[in-house]
């Protein structure tokens, strides 16, 4: 009866762990989703830039209002 025991407690860390790595796995996929943003060149000052930051008009990317306003 002992053997069972021991058997089922090894199981059930095994479990323990199993379902500690699956639970922390999604933070990580989120941080490498919002790290992977595309860099543009402000049409301006050529100065990269994530997509998201970015403004479009004209199909031209600029940095900053100023960047869009010296054209």
């Amino acid at each position: 009866m002992g053997l069972i025991k021991f058997i089922l407690f090894i199981l059930l860390i095994v479990v323990f762990f199993f379902l500690l790595k699956k639970f922390r796995k999604p933070s990580n996929t989120i941080a490498q989703q919002s790290s992977t943003n595309k860099m543009m060149a402000c049409y301006t000052c050529k100065m990269h830039i994530p997509e998201n930051e970015a403004i479009i008009q004209n199909s031209k990317t600029y940095c900053s209002v100023k960047c869009l306003e010296e054209v």
